[in-house]
């Protein structure tokens, strides 16, 4: 995880507080490691999110908890031996489900940004937007999560080639007093700019990157950039 992203612990100090609805949720994501890192980051939101979800009592509640969490186990396996939008094509009718049958349940946040996440893993930033944008107003009280989701938000855009957008949701993550994401933000604004052929302002965020987090995971490689 990206420099300054907030612990557990910190996440669990939030207002009206969240706890873990699903330890096996949270056992998929450390057995998962390799591929929820090169979902881009995103992937990062659902496994912050499981963490830190209200505790459930009803029936209903509680079944979809249970439907989460199959869903993004059999999403799991299915990258064990296909790609990542046969995997997501697996899925779609499961999560459909889900949100036709418990849209209103705490669990069913936690499954929005997991199947956002898995809209962008395939390619379908359509989706993965329109799930994060209202992953956006189910946690916006919540600093830590609404900057993971803008992040999600952030990547969707640039996925769609929507680069302006997109540098919009990082500028604002990095403006925010939560320092959630921020390394990733800074990061990925001046990726973008470079892509878009603006070199100064590129080169400008990329100093700064190095200046604010020397110890970050992608400083070598930012210094590369900004000494070729």
């Amino acid at each position: 995880m990206a420099k300054g992203a907030a612990t557990r612990k910190q996440l669990l100090k939030e207002p009206d507080q969240f706890i873990s609805f699903s330890g096996k949720l949270i056992a998929f994501g450390r057995s998962n490691l390799k591929m929820v890192l090169i979902s881009a980051g995103i992937f990062v939101a659902l496994l912050l999110a499981v963490a830190t979800v209200r505790q459930v009592s009803n029936r209903n509640e509680n079944q979809a908890s249970e439907r989460v969490e199959k869903a993004v186990a059999k999403y799991s396996a299915a990258l064990q031996d296909t790609d990542a939008t046969t995997a997501y094509d697996r899925v779609k009718a499961d999560f459909t489900e889900i949100f036709d049958k418990y849209g209103s349940k705490s669990a069913v946040k936690i499954a929005r940004i997991a199947y956002g996440d898995i809209s962008y893993n395939a390619g379908d930033a359509d989706t993965a937007i329109a799930m994060y944008t209202q992953a956006l107003d189910d946690f916006n009280r919540f600093p830590a999560l609404r900057n993971i989701v803008m992040s999600g938000l952030g990547h969707a855009y640039a996925l769609k080639k929507e680069y302006p957008q997109s540098i919009r949701y990082f500028e604002t993550i990095s403006a925010d007093e939560e320092t959630t994401m921020k390394s990733e933000a800074l990061f990925n604004r001046a990726r973008l700019y470079e892509a878009t052929g603006e070199k100064q302002k590129s080169t400008a965020l990329y100093e700064q990157f190095l200046t604010d987090f020397p110890d970050n995971m992608y400083a070598d490689m930012v210094s590369e950039k900004v000494n070729r």
